[in-house]
Order: C-alpha cells, then sequence, then structure tokens
C-alpha cells in the first residue's frame, strides 16, 4: 500500500480553493494581525491589476506555479521594465505565497528577488520647487489649488510619507510649541518634528481660510472626508499641470526634502529623526540613493587640505 505523508494529504485537499478565495483570506489575515490601511489598499490593487497577468484568478490555487512567476518576471525585464518595478512586484508575491505554504495550500517553492542596479532617486529642482510654491490669488483660485499648494508646503517642509500626511488631523500641528505630532506613521510609532517659521504662517492662514475645527482632517478632501491616496494623487497631479511642472510623484517631495536637508548642512542623524528611519542604515542607504554631489563638503574638511591652509597662514602671519 502506497505511503502518503499528512502534509501531502493536506495540500491535495486544498487545491480545490481558488487562487481568489485564499486572496481573500490572506488580506482577512493581514487586517486582523494590525497591517495599516494603506498596506492593505496596496495588496489589494497589486491582486485586482497583477495577478491577472500571471494567472486566472478563478483557476484553483495549484495552476499559480514557480514557472509561472519566473516566466512574468522574465516578460517583464524583457520589455524594459525598471528593476524597482519587478523587484516589487516579486516581494508582494512572496509575501502572499508564505501564506499559502504555511497553511499548506501550496507544496514550498522558493522565489529569488532579482538583483537590479539601484539608480539615483528622482527629486524636484530649486526651479521648480519655486513655481510650485508660488502663492495662488487667494480671491481667483479654486478652493482644491489652494488646499494642493499648502500640501505640497507641507511636504516639503517635513519630508513625510503621503500615508502619514492623509491621516494628518488639525490638533497634530501645535502653534504653540511649534511641533507636528505624526500620528500614523509606517512604524507604528508617533514621532513629533519641528514647525518651520514658514509653514506655520501657511498652515495658519489655511486652516482659518478652509474653517478646519481641531479634529479635522487637514488637508480633507471637499467635503470633509479623508483623501484616498489616488484621490491625493490625482489633485497633486493636476496642480503640476496647472503650474505646467512635471509630476515625478509625491514620494518625490520625500527625497527633495532630504536632498536639500543635507545640501543645506544637515546631517545624517538628524535626517535619521526627521524620516523617522528606526535605524541609521536605513538612512546611509536612502542617502546614497539621493543625487548629491559632496565633493566641494569632502574636501572642505578634507585633513590634507585643512593642514596645509592652517600652515600657510602660518606662514604669512610670521613672514609679515
Amino acid at each position: 500500500m502506497a505511503k502518503l505523508k499528512l502534509k501531502t494529504l493536506k495540500i491535495n485537499n486544498n487545491t480545490s480553493k481558488t487562487i481568489a478565495e485564499i486572496h481573500k483570506e490572506y488580506i482577512d489575515y493581514c487586517k486582523a494581525i494590525g497591517q495599516r490601511e494603506g498596506t492593505l489598499e496596496s495588496k489589494s490593487i497589486f491582486y485586482k491589476y497583477e495577478f491577472p497577468k500571471i494567472v486566472n484568478v478563478d483557476d484553483g490555487i495549484s495552476q499559480f506555479t514557480k514557472h509561472l512567476i519566473e516566466k512574468h518576471i522574465n516578460e517583464m525585464i524583457d520589455k524594459g521594465y525598471k528593476g524597482n518595478y519587478y523587484q516589487t512586484f516579486v516581494i508582494k508575491i512572496k509575501a502572499f505565497l508564505s501564506y499559502c505554504f504555511k497553511r499548506e495550500y501550496l507544496e514550498e517553492f522558493h522565489v529569488k528577488i532579482p538583483n537590479i542596479l539601484l539608480v539615483k532617486k528622482a527629486i524636484y529642482t530649486e526651479k521648480e520647487i519655486e513655481i510650485l510654491l508660488k502663492k495662488p490669488n487667494l480671491k481667483e483660485c479654486l478652493v482644491g489649488d489652494y488646499r494642493s499648494w499648502a500640501t505640497i508646503n507641507f511636504l516639503l517642509a517635513t519630508g513625510c510619507r503621503s500615508e502619514t500626511l492623509l491621516n494628518m488631523r488639525v490638533k497634530d500641528v501645535n502653534f504653540e510649541t511649534d511641533s507636528i505630532l505624526f500620528r500614523h506613521m509606517k512604524t507604528k510609532r508617533q514621532i513629533t518634528v519641528p514647525l518651520s517659521d514658514t509653514l506655520k504662517v501657511v498652515l495658519r492662514e489655511y486652516i482659518s481660510n478652509l474653517q478646519l475645527k481641531d479634529d479635522d482632517i487637514l488637508f480633507p478632501k471637499l467635503n470633509g472626508e479623508k483623501m484616498s491616496y489616488n484621490t491625493l494623487h490625482q489633485n497633486i497631479s493636476n496642480y503640476f499641470k496647472h503650474c505646467k511642472v512635471k509630476m515625478k510623484g509625491i514620494n518625490t517631495f520625500r527625497n527633495t526634502f532630504s536632498t536639500f536637508f543635507i545640501r543645506n548642512g544637515g546631517d545624517i542623524y538628524r535626517l535619521k529623526t526627521q524620516l523617522a528611519h528606526t535605524r541609521i542604515t536605513t538612512t546611509e542607504r536612502y542617502i546614497n540613493l539621493l543625487p548629491l554631489d559632496l565633493k566641494d563638503d569632502l574636501l572642505r574638511y578634507n585633513p590634507l587640505d585643512v593642514i596645509s591652509k592652517k600652515n600657510r597662514k602660518m606662514k604669512l602671519i610670521k613672514e609679515k
């Protein structure tokens, strides 16, 4: 009589479940363990648009094979997709697969995260920023444009993530202590960051003009409700078109903040605090991808040059 392992029996019995059914279970599980609303939405969007490119989601889970996944990765590479795109694809697929393996819906297999050539992050130039920060005519502009202008000021002044911005409430801005409380963070830690003088003026007027109350969302939809990321992206994109500036992405404001922070003399340790990175190595990797030219700074602190300049000064003093 043939011997059958219990694990194999369970997997055989589970193959009747469809990919769609299991993904719904997966989302419910992610919600139950406390994953953020933005993360859940991202997983759902990924499932809706990316899964059908690999397999029919109404098929049984057994159809979700290593061969199909690797075939799709190769197709993306051949079509010239950026490395970050297909690397993120694999990371998100692996998260779903891990759930399937643990629940014994699939026999475990390994999908390698592709090695990619990291490219410098995009930022907005100083000229582009100046155009974006030009204050609209409050007597003529639309409420949406004014809100987008204030939003851009906030992103450039804080370097916060979009999800943090979308969850900001008026009461999180403390004009007495010149501070901003970030309640909703990727790391699930609340932090307080300084409120800059320029942003303070912008927000005081903005809150007054929109007649916002303490418990209101700071950057809401016109009906006062919280915006989705897609709505935020569309609003900012429209404002860019109005300003005739090319939109590179909302997260590009975070890159821009970090780049100018370092260029203006800030150090990596203070930047780590502002960006709410838990480890300094994360900030180091982040800085390495920023379009920074530190040649002048490195030369200014070069020990040989510093000592030589001191010696030349001493020699000139003696000669006098």
